[in-house]
């Protein structure tokens, strides 16, 4: 038997104390919590070795699980180069799901049933979703419906929703209709999908005492990596397992957990001493790949949420660049910067939350022939509502007669025509060929008021033909009544300003609509130049991996965080996932770490990064002799300064044109008020 420093010097393995403690930790329940960049892998994989040489344990008895395809393949290849290929071939590296298809053919072996048949083509997927929003009398969906709806699906089934849970949620007693119709289509075909092979595992394991039993003898040491992002069936399916042998390693961070919308249970983390009484939580908090001002930022940040162990992330690099923010004028000027440093020949990674942040500097990349890397996506902003109606609204100024258009848009100007009205008018339409539906509706109008809207709405939409892409962009939203009707729904309006961001590199409409086509198929496909200086990622898809310097782009509330309110409970655990999403994109850099920062655009998480500095706008003029202004005075109503209103509660002011404050309260409403009204009526006061 091979003592640890044999061990150690035969394998030339470079191990802290917390590693070490945690390699040699290989009897019962353990939990360890590994920072970002603190060879949290490297652990893993020294510790099944340490089984192996020091412990004689058999490596058929070591089973290692971790979350994707490609990870199980890094995870063997990298413990064949660091201790040969005397165990490897005997070792299994697998994912949950990969066990739970080996423990459905077990099932069909032992009981002589055939199981149902997996769905593993994605365009076959789509199209029973697809067939299910049909059933349940939902219409006809777009792509981005379709993603939207399968991720809900999987979120459910992950999650172990009960039809009462699911019909609780948003939305719930509407999409419990879509999710039973999906449901039974693939019970009445006799197949399952990816999320159903870990249902069905689950009860075969809890049915099959013979089945279970045999697993729990024969793997008598797991290993579960990246267990922050282990939905809740999957950590049930791990302590079924493990409850003989409670020899279980559990690898994570719950500060890293950003797959909430994929159903990630890091709720496991937090009780696993709870579950497990006799567990032993251990820690790697030396983050050894950035610098120690990179390092001091993000540990500063993430220690705002509460729901976390008290982890104190450190580095014995040096402090190099301080973390910068670069303050710029407006949003959309973000992307004419970056592709402006790309095309100085700078090199440096982008990261964002949605991959719809990348297209407006994809488009000036791509136009500049400046090489990149971004790797493709499913292009859902092209078909999304709000993108769909836009470009619709454009192809009907071209095209005023068109019945089909004019059927989808007219209830969206928010102008009061009526189903009646419309119908009427199409019908007369088809009789006069060729006359522009909107001015039809309105000689065919009766009420004054309405007639008037009509013929307003029908000068808009002539004048968008004579104006460029920005212009034409800004008419819809605020001119047409487009940004009421989303607003009207509830729906976000993050998509306006991508449109609008193309519009301003694209100024001719025609162009516009071309580009976004072109776009479209780019932004599927991906891109991936050789001898690229700029990658383009969305944090999501750069976890576990790492840049020498890093730009988030779109820091801005409504994105990145996608909210700041949190007044329940649930709104709170929503904000510490992006807080834990912000984080990881942070500790993504390794020398240098930019964000950038909009003067037009509140960053509340940048605020918080820096609480030192504000832009221009959130700093007193200095003035020879300040004057004493009342507190009622419009002058100290600025951006960023927090009021309180009679009706609406605490807010921060956002943005002010004239007379006109947009204020976020408190509850997450955002309201346009008239300052001086306001303040006459004694409604409106600053937060003091």
């Amino acid at each position: 038997m091979m003592t640890f420093e044999a061990f150690r010097q035969q394998f030339s393995l470079r191990l802290d104390k917390q590693q070490e403690a945690a390699v040699c930790q290989t009897e019962g329940p353990v939990l360890l919590l590994a920072v970002p960049g603190s060879g949290k892998t490297t652990a893993l994989l020294a510790r099944i070795g340490y089984l192996l040489y020091c412990r004689q344990v058999p490596p058929q008895a070591v089973l290692t699980v971790t979350y994707t395809v490609a990870a199980t393949a890094d995870l063997r290849r990298r413990f064949s180069e660091t201790f040969g290929e005397e165990y490897a071939p005997r070792l299994e590296f697998r994912t949950i799901n990969g066990m739970c298809a080996r423990i459905i053919r077990q099932f069909e072996q032992l009981t002589g049933r055939q199981a149902f048949q997996l769905v593993s083509d994605e365009t076959e997927s789509t199209r029973l979703v697809r067939e299910a929003w049909k059933r349940a009398n939902r219409g006809f969906p777009t792509d981005s419906d379709l993603e939207e709806s399968k991720t809900r699906i999987a979120y459910c089934k992950n999650s172990m929703l009960s039809d009462e849970d699911i019909q609780q949620l948003e939305d719930g007693e509407q999409f419990f209709k879509l999710f039973d119709a999906y449901r039974k289509l693939l019970l009445d075909n006799r197949l399952m999908d990816y999320d159903d092979q870990m249902v069905y595992g689950l009860k075969i394991l809890r049915s099959q005492p013979q089945l279970l039993q045999a697993w729990q003898q024969k793997y008598r040491y797991f290993h579960v990596d990246e267990a922050q992002d282990t939905s809740r069936i999957q950590h049930e399916i791990i302590r079924l397992l493990t409850s003989q042998s409670r020899n279980l390693f559990m690898v994570g961070d719950e500060d890293q957990s950003i797959y909430g919308f994929r159903a990630a249970y890091p709720q496991a983390l937090m009780s696993f001493q709870k579950d497990w009484p006799e567990a032993k939580v251990l820690y790697l908090e030396t983050n050894y790949r950035s610098t120690g001002s990179i390092v001091a930022a993000a540990g500063d940040f993430i220690r705002q949420n509460t729901h976390r162990h008290p982890k104190r992330m450190a580095t014995p690099n040096p402090m190099g660049k301080p973390v910068m923010r670069r303050w710029l004028s407006r949003r959309w000027s973000q992307y004419a910067a970056l592709a402006e440093q790309a095309a100085a020949g700078e090199r440096f990674t982008v990261l964002y939350r949605n991959h719809e942040s990348a297209l407006p500097l994809m488009d000036l990349l791509e136009k500049q022939g400046t090489p990149y890397v971004c790797r493709g996506g499913k292009a859902a902003f092209f078909t999304h509502p709000t993108v769909r109606d836009v470009v619709d609204i454009l192809l009907f100024a071209k095209q005023p007669d068109d019945a089909e258009l004019f059927q989808r848009l007219y209830y969206k100007f928010r102008c009061g025509m009526t189903r009646e009205l419309a119908e009427q008018t199409v019908k007369k339409g088809k009789q006069l060929t060729g006359r522009p539906l909107f001015a039809l509706a309105a000689a065919l109008c009766q009420e004054d008021w309405l007639k008037s809207r009509l013929e307003s709405l029908y000068a808009q939409l002539c004048l968008l033909n004579g104006e460029t892409s920005a212009q034409a962009l800004s008419r819809i939203y605020d001119q047409m009544g487009y940004r009421d009707y989303l607003r009207g729904k509830n729906a976000d309006e993050g998509k306006l300003d991508i449109l609008m961001a193309l519009a301003r590199n694209n100024p001719q409409p025609e162009g516009f609509l071309q580009r976004l086509s072109q776009l479209e198929m780019l932004a599927a496909e991906g891109k991936n130049q050789q001898n690229a200086a700029v990658v383009l990622s969305t944090i999501h898809g750069s976890k576990g991996l790492e840049y020498k310097r890093v730009i988030l782009l779109d820091v801005v509330d409504g994105v990145l965080p996608q909210s700041t309110a949190a007044v329940t409970e649930e709104e709170e655990l929503q904000l510490e996932e992006e807080r834990r999403l912000f984080y990881v994109g942070l500790t993504r850099a390794k020398e240098q770490l930019e964000i950038l920062c909009c003067r037009d655009a509140t960053s509340s998480f940048a605020l918080q990064l820096f609480p030192e500095e504000r832009p221009r706008e959130y700093r007193p003029v200095p003035k020879p002799a300040p004057k004493v202004l009342p507190k009622t005075d419009p002058e100290l109503f600025t951006v960023g300064v927090m009021v309180r209103h009679k009706q609406f509660g605490r807010g921060l002011i956002c943005s002010r044109s004239g007379d006109i404050v947009l204020i976020r309260f408190d509850d997450g409403q955002q309201k346009r008020i008239a300052l001086h009204t306001a303040l006459r009526a004694g409604i409106l006061k600053l937060d003091t």
